[in-house]
């Protein structure tokens, strides 16, 4: 009861009037993302599919070849959105013109397979044992073994992962306002120099340690959570989450993950989610390691936007796996990404889950010590 009291005592210290602030900017800036790429007039298939139903339905699924040939001259027209005309015209543009686009998708990922087996039929030929081998067999295994690109109106959750994958703001924003919250955890202590007796007292050393942190938890699992509930409600509520069952690949062409469009942002979800508590560990650690406040979020904010950067060598490549890389990446679920690992090729998915947990559980260990430094200082 005194550790869960104390608990709420530093989340009500961390949650003062400029993070809350901060978080209601976060969402005023997602909402209007997404409001503003709400369709007007006839210029979204999710108008199409509003409009005529039953015939967005007879479309929907695996790409039928006489439609695939009979719209494909759509693709050579102006864009369909764009254009003007009567309304039924232009939804019927609309339809024909997507369709051929999926068409054509289906044609790229035919291709790709096509080659890759090609490039294995080479490969086994000259070095059966070889790392490119064993990396073109498990991605060729991975493409054969999920749905192949359809026709679905995916629309909303298209919206939804351009603000999080492309990359868009929304991961952004995550880093930077949980940064903002979280850098005075514990140097804030400091401006009132409550940290001497905090650390002098025999209750406080490991206990109130202890309770800053998992109220540093409580902030992050409530505004990641929150975050991504008020997207995907502007998203795709309107629309009533249209295209939730269909295949990843439809929108990602590149993804070899056999996941639904909600499977995919679920999975996404939780692995921001863990990388933000492993960017709260390294923030807390940075925070008992320096007096000022100040000095704490330039660095914090820094470890944020670091990923943004293209740095060579194998500095650029460890980047991706801080818990601020994992946030910012648009490689989870959107593309097949490949490291070797002693000749095993492992996709970046599995990699970034493993460094953040090994990131984060090293933070942890570091951040008592870090704190109770400064009772020598």
């Amino acid at each position: 009861m005194r550790m869960r009291r104390l608990i709420l005592f530093e989340f009500r210290k961390i949650m003062i009037p400029r993070v809350w602030i901060s978080i209601a900017g976060s969402l005023a800036i997602a909402i209007f993302y997404f409001v503003s790429f709400y369709p007007s007039g006839t210029n979204s298939l999710l108008v199409v599919n509003k409009e005529r139903p039953e015939v967005i339905a007879t479309h929907t699924g695996p790409i039928q070849p006489d439609l695939a040939l009979k719209y494909a001259p759509r693709l050579k027209e102006e864009y369909a959105e764009d254009s003007v005309g009567p309304k039924e015209e232009t939804m019927t543009r609309i339809l024909e013109q997507q369709y051929a686009a999926s068409a054509y998708s289906l044609d790229l990922f035919n291709k790709n397979l096509t080659e890759l087996r090609e490039q294995k039929a080479l490969l086994e030929k000259q070095d059966q044992g070889s790392y490119v081998l064993k990396d073109v067999t498990k991605r060729l295994s991975m493409l054969e073994g999920i749905q192949p690109p359809g026709f679905y109106v995916t629309n909303d959750w298209g919206s939804l992962y351009r603000f999080f994958s492309i990359p868009g703001v929304g991961n952004m924003l995550i880093g930077l306002v949980l940064v903002f919250a979280l850098a005075p955890l514990y140097c804030g202590e400091a401006n009132f120099r409550m940290d001497s007796l905090i650390l002098s007292s025999t209750y406080g050393r490991l206990k109130i340690v202890t309770a800053k942190l998992l109220a540093g938890f409580l902030v992050t699992v409530s505004f990641v959570t929150l975050f991504y509930g008020v997207c995907v409600l502007f998203s795709c509520l309107p629309f009533r989450f249209v295209g939730w069952n269909a295949p990843l690949n439809s929108y990602f062409e590149g993804s070899p993950y056999d996941l639904t469009q909600l499977q995919g942002l679920l999975l996404k979800y939780a692995v921001t989610l863990l990388a933000a508590c492993g960017l709260l560990l390294l923030t807390a650690l940075i925070s008992a390691l320096f007096r000022s406040s100040l000095s704490t979020l330039g660095l914090a904010v820094c470890l944020v936007l670091l990923p943004n950067f293209s740095l060579p060598g194998v500095v650029g490549e460890w980047i991706h796996f801080l818990p601020s890389g994992v946030i910012m990446s648009t490689s989870l679920i959107e593309k097949y990404v490949s490291y070797n690992i002693f000749g095993t090729p492992i996709l970046y998915l599995p990699l970034s889950i493993l460094s953040v947990i090994i990131i984060s559980v090293i933070a942890m260990l570091l951040l008592p010590k870090a704190f109770e430094r400064r009772l020598k200082a």
